[in-house]
């Protein structure tokens, strides 16, 4: 805003109060010295009142002397050739004889008379002034509202967003404005009204979306960072993460939705007692799961965010992999009850005390459920296996021709050529493929004849091929190293 410290007025003294002499034949204007007096139609000097002159009023002090570069009244201003001043900015000096001992902007309106104690819109922009006319600058709270006028050269009620410094142990204070959070500021968010967004008692926080993005604000105005505690826990959530929503790092404040790579873990920081999430901004990634190359070595962990900024996590309420998992663009994924995505092999044990196998990737790929025939599941203890998957899980029995437990391939021992495997009450002769062998005849193991099949009963022999009992249990299952097993409910309780 350009404001003139002191006014001028269009004409000189002397040439507009010849001019106004010139229209009265009684009262009359006359200059005595360095200074202009008023005698009125008897002759006598006017003291402590106004008097007009063409279009232009000045006033008489107390001693009858024309007063100039003067408030009057600590309502009205003389310029420095005496007229009254209007529809300007005034600035007086701290101690000066203003209508503030304070100084100050100051603006007189159409009548010439100091604005006090009201909004004032001023060449398209808006203004604030005290109960003695001055210029509001810095925070302004006015009733509920929340505005920012600028510094105090300023004053114009701000738009838009700002970055201001501000402390939430003490308050606005000057409000001085800061290029960034971690320079010391705050990010607000001014309406077109100047009016800060902010909520007011019913609710902690209050939204809006600027342009296309959905932001977060607290009764202070603040914008919202990093994870915030913010809505209300989920049945089935026993963490309390279902009350948080990410809004990145300090500059940034946009409600997260879809993948995000974060490095604040809400584990780390949130209490389960009370569910008080109160932690730092994370350093969000603009990556999504599909570029591999961003993924850091276990920093931080993957997260999806809902439409509505809630993360996917593992509800306490699942009862099967369909129900634990989350189907995100065609793609089934894992997230933990803190909402971190997990990858590798993972088991669930089901409400019958079984464990089924699920994997997800490497640590490097994309976090995406694998089905079918997977010959190269990296298991936690590092061995590489082959499994079977379906949309429910893993497999256990037969499965095209091979034999499969939890989903882990079953095959002899290497050398054994042959070996009998009981699952699920079943036995089964496999070779060292881990194939399911059904053809009526005799079998040899560490190169001598031990088994026959025989339209499903499988038979000891010697090596004479003659039976010599029917095998009746089988040799131990493979076991899977599992990177975590989780516990499913039975929905039924």
């Amino acid at each position: 805003m350009k404001k003139n410290a002191k006014t001028a007025a269009v004409f000189g003294a002397a040439a507009v109060l010849s001019a106004g002499a010139a229209f009265t034949s009684l009262a009359a204007w006359q200059q005595e010295g360095d200074s202009w007096i008023y005698t009125d139609s008897r002759g006598d000097r006017v003291t402590d009142s106004w008097r007009q002159s063409g279009k232009y009023y000045y006033y008489l002090d107390n001693d009858g002397n024309l007063a100039t570069d003067q408030w009057i009244d600590d309502t009205y201003y003389v310029d420095v050739n005496g007229v009254r001043v209007s529809s300007r900015w005034v600035h007086s000096d701290s101690g000066d004889n203003a209508p503030s001992s304070d100084g100050g902007w100051f603006y007189l309106g159409t009548n010439g008379k100091v604005v006090t104690d009201s909004w004032q819109t001023i060449n398209g922009r808006r203004y604030h002034f005290d109960s003695d006319g001055r210029m509001s600058y810095g925070w302004l709270t006015d009733g509920d509202n929340l505005y920012y006028l600028g510094d105090e050269n300023d004053g114009a009620a701000k738009t838009g967003w700002l970055c201001l410094d501000y402390s939430s142990d003490v308050g606005q204070g000057d409000g001085e404005v800061a290029s960034t959070m971690e320079s010391g500021g705050t990010w607000f968010y001014f309406q077109n009204n100047g009016r800060a967004v902010k909520s007011n008692g019913d609710s902690t926080y209050v939204n809006r979306t600027i342009n296309g993005h959905r932001y977060y604000f607290n009764e202070n105005g603040e914008m919202a960072t990093g994870w915030v505690s913010i809505a209300d826990r989920q049945s089935g959530d026993g963490t309390g993460v279902s009350t948080l929503k990410y809004f990145g790092g300090p500059d940034e404040g946009q409600m997260a939705r879809g993948w995000r790579y974060l490095y604040d873990d809400p584990e780390d920081t949130g209490d389960n007692n009370n569910n008080d999430f109160s932690f730092g901004p994370a350093s969000p990634s603009n990556a999504t799961p599909s570029n591999a190359g961003t993924y850091d070595g276990g920093d931080g962990a993957w997260y999806y965010f809902g439409s509505n900024g809630t993360p996917e996590y593992l509800s306490e309420t699942a009862s099967s992999l369909s129900q634990a998992t989350t189907r995100i663009n065609g793609h089934r994924y894992f997230f933990d009850s803190y909402g971190r995505m997990q990858s590798g092999l993972l088991g669930f044990t089901q409400s019958d005390g079984t464990v089924i196998s699920a994997y997800f990737g490497a640590d490097d790929s994309d976090g995406a459920m694998k089905t079918n025939r997977q010959t190269n599941v990296i298991e936690e203890d590092g061995e590489r296996s082959t499994f079977y998957f379906n949309n429910s899980g893993s497999v256990t029995g037969s499965q095209n021709g091979y034999l499969y437990y939890q989903g882990k391939l079953v095959q002899a021992e290497s050398g054994e050529n042959y070996q009998v495997f009981e699952v699920d009450n079943k036995l089964y002769l496999v070779n060292e493929s881990g194939k399911i062998q059904t053809s009526n005849r005799a079998f040899r193991a560490s190169g001598e004849y031990r088994y026959e099949y025989d339209h499903g009963t499988i038979y000891y022999i010697n090596d004479n091929k003659e039976r010599i009992g029917e095998v009746t249990d089988g040799s131990p299952l493979p076991e899977s190293a599992y990177k975590e097993v989780y516990t499913l409910t039975n929905s039924a309780q």
